[in-house]
């Protein structure tokens, strides 16, 4: 998938001779490429560059990105972990279930929390909390966009509840969409309530939260 507004290095084979590149994507998702005389040699340069034409195949192999997935789990996890004690205060992240987050935090070389924990946000939620509420699969999702100068991506983040085991809700989610090859959350939207000073939601979400 391509974004907009973002590039990225790519060695492009055309017939037969590999060039360094770099491919744009601009805010309509129309793709460019750009080469440098710098990165490669101009006397196979220019004429290669010449016969490129509309019916021309060009392959690209694209270069592995610097960003380390690990890393990205954790940022993940560290940001929705955030966004949960601001949405929530203590109410939640006091009980012994999130101990998993912060000793994943302590040590971001370790693994410790649940692999298949975060997704892109392909439905277009608007960033804040959420609880998923379906049978078996009762957990909170935390939603947020990570924008930067060039390009803006959303993300979901699957966080525990007390007494759930969240290894087995994430191994159910993947089992249904394994199986169905999609899946219906039910969600109630958690952004419209005060869980930090109105003492009446705040005990609905608990009264939820550790229903067994």
């Amino acid at each position: 998938m391509f974004l907009p507004n973002t590039e990225f290095k790519a060695l492009t084979k055309i017939d037969g001779v590999t060039l360094r590149t770099t491919i744009s994507i601009d805010s309509e998702g129309k793709m460019s490429i750009f080469h440098s005389p710098k990165n490669n040699n101009p006397n196979i340069l220019n004429p290669i560059m010449e016969k490129v034409g509309k019916d021309k195949i060009i392959d690209f192999n694209f270069l592995k990105s610097k960003v380390i997935p690990e890393n990205l789990e954790y940022a993940i996890l560290k940001t929705a972990f955030l966004i949960l004690f601001q949405k929530t205060g203590y109410s939640l992240i006091i009980d012994k279930s999130y101990d998993l987050i912060r000793e994943q935090i302590s040590n971001p070389s370790k693994r410790i929390y649940p692999e298949n924990f975060w997704g892109y946000n392909t439905n277009k939620l608007k960033p804040g909390l959420y609880f998923v509420m379906n049978r078996g699969l009762e957990c909170i999702m935390i939603v947020f966009d990570l924008i930067s100068e060039k390009s803006k991506r959303s993300f979901t983040a699957l966080l525990p509840l007390p007494n759930r085991d969240l290894e087995k809700v994430i191994s159910n989610i993947n089992s249904t969409i394994s199986t169905s090859k999609e899946i219906k959350l039910q969600m109630f939207d958690g952004n419209n309530d005060d869980y930090i000073f109105n003492l009446d939601s705040i005990n609905k979400l608990l009264s939820w939260a550790y229903k067994k």
